[in-house]
């Protein structure tokens, strides 16, 4: 049986000696080699935080990689003191799933009639008086998104992040495969035209969302890849390089990575969970796909999802916004320290409520303290 060294890096008359594989670590969690042909999945065929090594033994919250690579640099600047190394920043980078950019325009009168009476009858939360103007919401959405609709809080994310110095992306559904799960919309339609081409001039960037089943549909999202160029082009956006997130953060290793660099995707945000924040990757920088299975480097980078904000704000409750913050600042905290990206997803729909909008601008402020 193997002895554990009574130090972890030795010196010696070479150089130093660190007793752990850091290589190897970084290839198993960047490639999700451990995900390949679990049987582990959710209802949504996802591989769940709660069958992961990272999770089951405490460290999901932990950038690894990131860490071990500091200690990895910090033993090369002692043995070759004049080596360049690379310098990282720390930064944010907030991005937006577009699944239902209206509450009451952009549907059919009898969904519109349907929507009216679920928050009539179930969601009190809603807000009253756009309840009361949804059909004169419906029919001002014809050719731009209603500025009265719960939904249309576009222009109060992009007010809110352009002051920090923020590119955020708007990720937009361009298929139908999943009738009850993908959005209730189109991007041909000229109210998401004309939001795009807003979204474009202020210097924010346009992604693909991917319907629900394209995660293993290479056809499906080659196709709804395309029909996002072909709209930007309509619109006069320039779309030359884009990234994705898959709907639901659905996604299957090696199959969805290779699927979305065939579409031309150049990035891609997906991976991160969606009941747990963390580290799934075991980092917080930008990195090169990698196919576990025929070990080989792909041309897509992988930028990990850290945080989506109902999985942190869901299980507290809304009323307990001191307590959310502070689990993001803790999140935010650990890739500044690694001098990552923070990565984030907030949805459209989730600015509905006045304490998410709170929220959202601590976040903000939290991100001005430590850049």
């Amino acid at each position: 049986m193997a002895v554990a060294p009574a130090r972890l890096i030795e010196r010696d008359d070479q150089g130093h000696v660190l007793h752990y594989d850091v290589l190897a670590l970084a290839w198993w969690m960047l490639s999700r080699r451990e995900e390949i042909g679990s049987d582990r999945l959710d209802e949504h065929g996802r591989f769940p935080a709660e069958a992961s090594h990272a999770f089951r033994h405490g460290y999901l919250e932990r950038p690894v990689v990131d860490e071990w690579f500091q200690v990895l640099a910090a033993v090369m600047q002692a043995t070759w003191p004049e080596l360049p190394l690379r310098r990282h920043r720390y930064g944010l980078r907030l991005s937006h799933d577009v699944d239902t950019p209206a509450r009451y325009g952009l549907v059919s009168p009898p969904r519109l009639a349907l929507t009216m009476l679920v928050d009539l009858l179930r969601d009190r939360h809603r807000d009253r008086r756009a309840l009361r103007q949804a059909p004169g919401i419906w029919a001002g959405s014809r050719r731009r998104l209603d500025a009265r609709d719960p939904f249309n809080t576009f222009d109060w994310i992009m007010d809110r992040s352009e002051p920090a110095g923020l590119r955020n992306v708007f990720y937009f559904i361009c298929g139908h495969t999943d009738p009850r799960r993908d959005g209730h919309y189109f991007p041909e339609h000229p109210a998401i035209v004309d939001l795009m081409q807003r979204i474009h001039a202020r210097g924010h960037e346009i992604g693909l969302h991917p319907s629900y089943h394209t995660f293993r549909n290479r056809a499906a999202l080659l196709a709804e890849a395309r029909r996002l160029r072909r709209t930007c082009e309509q619109a006069g956006i320039a779309l030359v390089n884009f990234g994705a997130r898959m709907h639901y953060l659905r996604w299957h290793t090696p199959e969805t990575p290779h699927n979305l660099q065939a579409a031309g995707i150049v990035y891609d945000t997906t991976l991160g969970y969606a009941k747990h924040p963390g580290f799934r990757c075991g980092t917080c920088h930008e990195y090169t796909g990698f196919d576990p299975l025929r070990n080989e480097a792909m041309k897509l980078r992988i930028r990990p999802l850290i945080v989506m904000e109902s999985t942190v704000m869901r299980p507290l409750g809304h009323e307990n916004i001191d307590v959310v913050e502070a689990w993001l600042r803790k999140l935010m905290q650990a890739c500044q320290r690694v001098k990552g990206q923070f990565t984030l997803l907030w949805h459209n729909t989730m600015l509905e409520q006045p304490l998410q909008r709170e929220l959202y601008e601590r976040v903000l402020q939290i991100h001005r303290e430590l850049a």
